[in-house]
């Protein structure tokens, strides 16, 4: 999408305030549909077993969104049920193994832990995190390599951009060199 913005306001134009106000609209449209429940959804809903997978998941509090769908729908919504569940789960998201996890696979932290817990989750995500980030780093550095490393290799390949190849993976070797020790 931001591809097609660039098209059609290159560089030096700004995008017109309706078309921001459009995209930002339909942008918290989107969002909102992913919190909201179907009148059945409603009807049925167990608050607390949804607040322990949303807590479980360390979803922010969605009280106030499965309020309005439902209050929509003219069904009630229990928001302390669904609180108490959610604090629940949060309790089993907020473990330190989870932290670890969910910072290796590149997940954010939306701060949803309870004080106690908060501090400790956050320190353990951010190493495991930062972790990923530089295995990430690495890879990417090891196919660029690769890369070089088989044009190189290729016949066809002319004198001067098999020097410039050595010359690039010269200085591949000491970022990733950079990359390992930081």
């Amino acid at each position: 999408m931001a591809l097609a913005l660039t098209r059609l306001f290159p560089a030096g134009r700004s995008l017109p305030m309706r078309a921001c106000m459009a995209l930002v609209l339909a942008a918290s449209a989107l969002l909102a549909g992913c919190e909201s429940l179907s009148p059945a959804e409603c009807a049925t809903a167990d608050w607390r077993q949804l607040g322990i997978q949303d807590g479980s998941r360390g979803r922010t509090d969605r009280a106030a969104a499965y309020y309005e769908s439902c209050a929509k729908a003219g069904i009630p919504m229990n928001a302390a049920v669904y609180r108490e569940g959610r604090n629940q789960g949060l309790v089993n998201y907020c473990q330190p193994a989870n932290a670890l996890n969910e910072g290796l696979a590149g997940n954010g932290y939306e701060g949803v832990c309870p004080a106690p817990m908060d501090q400790n989750f956050r320190n353990i995500h951010n190493i495991a995190w930062r972790e990923q980030d530089a295995r990430k780093t690495l890879a990417q550095i090891q196919r660029e390599q690769d890369q070089m490393q088989a044009e190189l290799r290729d016949s066809k390949t002319n004198e001067d951009r098999k020097r410039m190849l050595r010359d690039q993976l010269s200085r591949s070797d000491r970022r990733l060199e950079d990359a390992r020790n930081s």
